[in-house]
């Protein structure tokens, strides 16, 4: 099977600034961008989830979307969604071989390819609404070639630090540079950082999650929001943790803003179902619940701090059994500090990328307990185990999408 990344071996990761390549490659291919509605989406935290709700939100209201995330957690195919289906193989090979030319021609790094990719498919299928998720940062972000209707961040923390700056004011400058001044935006949590680089941009139009728009919880995954004139009670989660909450409403208020502007009638029942049926891979997932297993995709300090404080309020467990592996590229020593903080028991494993951890990356950081496999580390923690016991596979999505890809055969033979 042929898949897009194939042609680029070893610099999936390259990552070069700049909209030049993109700009031009997409000018060769009659600018396939500019023929649909679109949404866009930076943020730190939450960027993949708030695109699931959103994309859902719309279908359910009648829309045809187009959905385009990253990165993958089983297969290349995910990346490229039509309503909420994968690319097919079929497609995606055919349009490997339409576009690698262009490809090649402007020196596209991987994730330029893919955005060039998404927009060519959503043209051609002539999506109602294109729903896309900024790969990084967001002012040099491939993505940004577009002109988005809506324009959401979720928020600021502190992540790829070597590219978007030590601080969160230059962490909102990087994101904020997907916002236009004649385009509402939405934000999903009220940072001084956001708002600030907002008026500087002079974005004449932004709602701000408690200022302009609110939801009280009532439980983990089960709340009522309010946006101007609109209160909608009881609305009822699947996904699990109260940071879905906040990007569940972020995506509301985006849909919502995008309906006002449109002339759209939107339905409190259709907002209600459209939510509850919103998944998302890999984010405080159970695997298992005898023994409990949760897989959650966390991979930057605020990340996984939220995530051992929803592990600790959702379930009441006594011992948490944490196995978990890092890229090299992240701030390793805090997300290491956190991990041990919070677990009774941990023990570090390998994934397959070239990023990844090494065993002699880990002993140096003062893990000495390392397995080659997340199923060698399932394997030791069983004689860890009893019936207050709960096992978290973090840290990386990459190591998710290992797990989530080999869970089925693991679990029949375990």
């Amino acid at each position: 099977m042929k898949k897009l990344f194939d042609f680029f071996q070893k610099k999936v990761f390259n990552i070069e600034p700049g909209l030049e390549r993109i700009t031009d490659a997409l000018c060769e291919l009659g600018n396939p961008h500019k023929n649909f509605k679109s949404i866009l989406i930076a943020g730190t935290n939450g960027k993949g989830s708030t695109s699931a709700y959103l994309e859902s939100l719309f279908r359910h209201s009648g829309f045809k979307t187009g959905l385009f995330t990253s990165p993958h957690l089983i297969e290349e195919n995910e990346r490229w969604q039509i309503n909420r289906q994968n690319i097919t193989q079929e497609k995606l090979e055919k349009y490997i071989d339409k576009l690698l030319p262009v490809i090649q021609k402007y020196q596209l790094t991987y994730f330029e390819a893919c955005t060039l990719l998404a927009f060519q498919y959503f043209w051609d299928e002539k999506v109602d609404i294109a729903v896309v998720e900024v790969g990084l940062g967001g002012r040099w972000d491939s993505t940004n070639v577009l002109y988005p209707d809506v324009s959401v961040i979720t928020n600021v923390s502190y992540d790829h630090m070597h590219l978007l700056g030590d601080t969160l004011d230059k962490i909102a400058f990087e994101k904020t540079g997907i916002t236009r001044p004649d385009r509402p935006a939405v934000i999903g949590r009220n940072q001084k950082q956001i708002i600030n680089w907002l008026l500087k941009r002079n974005i004449k139009e932004f709602y701000v999650k408690d200022k302009d728009f609110q939801v009280f919880e009532k439980n983990h995954n089960l709340f009522d929001y309010h946006f101007k004139d609109l209160l909608i009670k009881d609305v009822q989660l699947s996904m699990i943790g109260k940071r879905q909450i906040e990007n569940s409403a972020t995506a509301l208020t985006s849909f919502l803003v995008f309906c006002e502007k449109n002339s759209i009638k939107v339905e409190k029942e259709t907002i209600k179902k459209a939510l509850k049926n919103t998944f998302w891979q890999g984010r405080m997932q159970i695997l298992s619940e005898n023994p409990l297993i949760i897989v959650d995709g966390s991979h930057n300090e605020e990340g996984l701090q939220k995530s051992f404080e929803e592990l600790k309020e959702i379930f009441k467990v006594k011992k948490i059994i944490t196995v978990y592996s890092f890229l090299k590229d992240k701030d390793i020593e805090k997300m290491y500090r956190i991990i041990k903080e919070n677990s009774d028991y941990t023990i570090a494993t390998k994934i397959n990328v070239s990023r990844g951890m090494t065993k002699e990356d880990f002993h140096a950081l003062g893990e000495k307990n390392f397995v080659e496999s997340w199923k060698e580390a399932l394997d030791q923690v069983k004689n860890h185990l009893n019936y207050e016991s709960l096992i978290f596979i973090t840290g990386s999505l990459y190591l998710v999408g290992e797990v989530l890809d080999g869970w089925n055969s693991f679990s029949k033979q375990a």
